[in-house]
């Protein structure tokens, strides 16, 4: 042991740079493991953490050859499919969209997420209680919050039976909490929100509105086929459905999607995350790891020429192979510990740096106890490996060969190490490639032209108050400076794939199409163009402006006409360019939509959005905080979250730029270690190489011949390994366009510069590492030959 201790001590002083960079490219690479696998790990456990999660399904329905399937159903729907076998234990309905609101807790206000349904929606999901029961949400006014809302509420869990105010107290909306449950897993389709009961006459009997979303658990999941067929055959019995819906007997249009692969299903949710995108992720993080490994093999390789002598000189005086060869795995494998240890620190250290927006997962370490052994596991592995064949290399000569100093390079060995490095090569190539595509596209969504003034938009949340006093809220908005406008509308534009779709039917007429609430000042707000008839006005009541999809789908839609003469009947003024109303996801020029004044229809509090145009060159930040501080005089202390479109934008596409920054930050990665690599390697030959250099020297090359000469060899591994990356790096990012409808053609220049990029920091590293020989005295490097 103390011969181990001081052999690795002298080695470390004695190849100080080499070590360093050795450790410090492991411990990347470790840390990028463990950052990549705790994403891994969140997905392919989503929605894992409820009990028997295997028996719990989500019910989806396709209306129609030319409808996309959906994943909200109407009330009667949901209940019908709970009575349709005596397998279903329970079903939950619930809204399709849960909301932010303000509670008032002991002269508190809270602004918390909120999810409701019918009944005992939660006898589904079957939460842990940790006090009181969710069977009270049965009752109107009851309420079930998660632990941690206690804790914020309160202080203490315990809270049952205590009530708290929706809006304020002095609204008098009070409501009891009867159950305070265990949070679920980050990972779970149910957040851990405020759950309460709708109203028990909510649509009841209405078979159209379709607005919940309906989850369904079996006491034997291997009957979900047989339930999907005897929920088919009464829809076909009964018929139910107006609103252009068509059912066809042998054509499927009800299933129950199990609630494990929700989380990677794009039905009701475009942005969903691929099981693609994880395996993708997996290998990245064990290329990285491969990578490293690599490196520290040249590494130990590089210092061969150095260590040889000792090493046999040890055989010598006595040291077994075998001996020697063990201490030499021992110390590679301390070499790797060392490493995982500085990774360690390197996520502690970096946990507060934005790191965290990398991924969907906590990265705190404490909450990955098994990942954090799996990693040390592996570096243990990787020092092993890594430390194996460097192991044998350096004690296979003859030690008499070894001490008389005539020993060198074998072709065996040579070719190993190259295909090793051109293996690092190809990686980098093609994940620089891959990112190349993913930027384009990037580039391409912020760029684009969107139809509306996008970025002289910034969009707030409406409260309560707010809506109820429409004309003051413009008043006092409007007398910001800088502002040239304010509308409202029921959610903001091109924030989502779905809006609010309306399915009608008259005679022979059906016209499926989404619908945008908004007020009579938006288009004008928001940049709009009209093609042809006018814009809304004050006056108007219930109205259409249609986009050129529709009247193009649906050339029967007149001007001045409504679309249906006895359903929906409304007046159609105009007809507006398309617009990239939803994401790129979507082709918008291909799909009808409708921007809609609702105010013949008796709705209330649909203005969930306020818009806000600003004037060129004004200060958006400044604009923000005043545009907060005069809604704070309708709801003081509410937090109104004004943002630009910009990040409106961002968050519609969070996924795809989350995974963007993933890979580009562990391509980086990637190509460091892989450069220094090649560090490695190049010290390894400019030093077995040295004599060679120097007769090169002593008969008339100059140092920058002997520079292009190492240049030149690499130059060649470059062009190969580019030309077989290229293909992997196209299919990667053809792939990941895939997912868009409207995308960028890949362009030449991502290649080209790919193989600019790798090929300049490699033939920089490679000069410099062999400028130290290539200027060395020749007759130094020959006499010690």
């Amino acid at each position: 042991m103390n011969t181990l201790a001081r052999n690795f001590s002298h080695t470390f002083r004695r190849f100080l740079t080499a070590s360093v960079l050795n450790i410090i490219g492991l411990a990347i690479a470790f840390a990028s493991f463990f950052v990549i696998m705790t994403q891994v790990d969140y997905d392919l456990n989503f929605n894992k953490g409820y009990k028997d999660y295997r028996n719990i399904f989500r019910a989806e329905f396709k209306g129609g050859e030319d409808r996309d399937w959906q994943n909200w159903l109407s009330r009667p729907f949901g209940e019908m499919i709970e009575s349709s076998s005596p397998y279903i234990e329970a079903v939950s309905n619930i809204m399709v969209w849960n909301a932010d609101y303000d509670y008032e807790v002991n002269g508190h206000l809270f602004n918390e997420s909120t999810q409701t349904g019918f009944n005992n929606f939660m006898k589904v999901f079957q939460p842990e209680m940790i006090a009181g029961s969710a069977d009270a949400l049965n009752q109107e006014g009851n309420i079930l919050i998660p632990q941690s809302m206690a804790k914020r509420f309160f202080g203490n869990t315990d809270a049952v039976g205590k009530t708290i105010f929706e809006g304020k107290q002095a609204d008098n909306t009070p409501l009891t909490i009867v159950g305070v449950y265990k949070d679920f897993p980050e990972n779970s389709q149910l957040g851990n929100m405020l759950f309460k009961p709708l109203d028990k006459n909510e649509n009841k009997d209405n078979w159209n509105n379709f607005n919940y979303i309906c989850y369904v658990r079996l006491s034997d999941a291997a009957q979900a086929e047989s339930i999907e067929k005897t929920v088919s055959q009464k829809l076909l019995e009964m018929k139910p459905f107006t609103g252009g819906i068509e059912l066809k007997e042998g054509t499927p249009f009800f299933r129950l999607t199990p609630l494990s692969e929700v989380h990677f299903s794009k039905i009701g949710n475009k942005s969903a995350s691929s099981r693609t995108t994880v395996y993708l992720l997996i290998c990245v993080s064990f290329l990285i790891i491969i990578v490293a490994a690599i490196n520290f093999m040249n590494f130990s390789l590089a210092e061969t020429p150095m260590r040889i002598k000792s090493i046999n000189t040890q055989k010598v005086l006595g040291a077994t192979t075998g001996s020697l060869r063990s201490s030499l795995i021992v110390e590679s494998v301390l070499i790797s510990i060392i490493a995982f240890a500085l990774s360690l620190i390197l996520l502690l250290a970096l946990r507060d740096s934005g790191i965290e927006d990398l991924v969907s997962a906590d990265l705190s370490l404490g909450k990955h106890g098994l990942l954090l052994f799996v990693t040390f596991g592996i570096s243990v592995l990787t020092g092993v490996l890594a430390g194996m064949y460097p192991s044998f290399y350096v004690t296979s000569f003859p030690p008499a060969l070894v001490l008389k100093g005539s020993f060198g390079l074998s072709p065996k060995g040579r070719k190993l190490r190259t295909s090793l490095v051109c293996f690092q090569f190809f990686i980098s190539f093609m994940l620089i490639i891959a990112i190349g595509i993913m930027f384009t596209q990037s580039r391409y969504i912020r760029t684009s032209e969107y139809g509306y003034d996008k970025d002289a938009i910034i969009v707030g949340e409406m409260t309560k108050e707010t809506k109820q006093q429409i004309n003051a809220v413009v008043d006092e908005l409007s007398r910001i400076s800088g502002v040239e406008g304010v509308a409202f509308s029921q959610t903001v534009l091109s924030s989502g794939d779905t809006y609010m779709s309306w399915g009608i039917s008259e005679g022979e007429r059906v016209m499926n199409y989404e619908v945008l609430p908004i007020d009579y000042r938006y288009l004008d707000v928001m940049g709009i163009h009209l093609i042809d008839g006018r814009n809304f006005r004050p006056t108007d009541g219930s109205a259409f402006i249609f986009n050129e999809a529709a009247r193009k789908k649906y050339p029967w839609l007149t001007l001045n006409e409504p679309p249906f003469q006895k359903s929906m009947a409304y007046p159609i003024v105009g007809f507006c360019e398309n617009i990239k109303f939803t994401s790129f996801r979507n082709d918008n020029n291909e799909r009808p939509m409708a921007f809609f004044i609702p105010k013949d229809l008796g709705w209330e509090g649909w203005e969930s959005t306020v818009n806000v145009r600003i004037s060129a060159g004004t200060d958006k930040v400044a604009v923000i905080r005043s545009l907060q501080k005069a809604m704070e005089k309708f709801t003081p202390g509410h937090d109104f979250n004004f943002r630009f479109m910009d990040q409106v934008l961002d968050n519609a596409y969070r996924n795809e730029l989350r995974f963007t920054r993933q890979i580009l930050l562990f391509s980086l990665l990637a190509i460091v270690i892989s450069m220094i690599g090649v560090f490695g390697l190049t010290m390894f030959e400019s030093e077995y190489r040295r004599k060679e250099i120097g007769i090169r020297k002593i008969f008339g090359s100059t140092t920058g011949e002997i520079l292009r000469m190492f240049n030149k060899r690499y130059l060649y591994i470059l062009i190969g390994c580019f030309i077989v990356a290229a293909p992997f790096g196209w299919w990667i990012g053809q792939h990941w366009l895939e997912g868009f409808a409207e995308r960028t053609p890949i362009r030449a220049w991502i290649f080209l510069a790919s193989f600019l990029l790798v090929t300049a920091i490699t033939m920089i590293t490679v000069t410099v590492q062999s400028w130290k020989n290539a200027n060395e005295n020749p007759a130094n490097s020959i006499k010690t030959e």
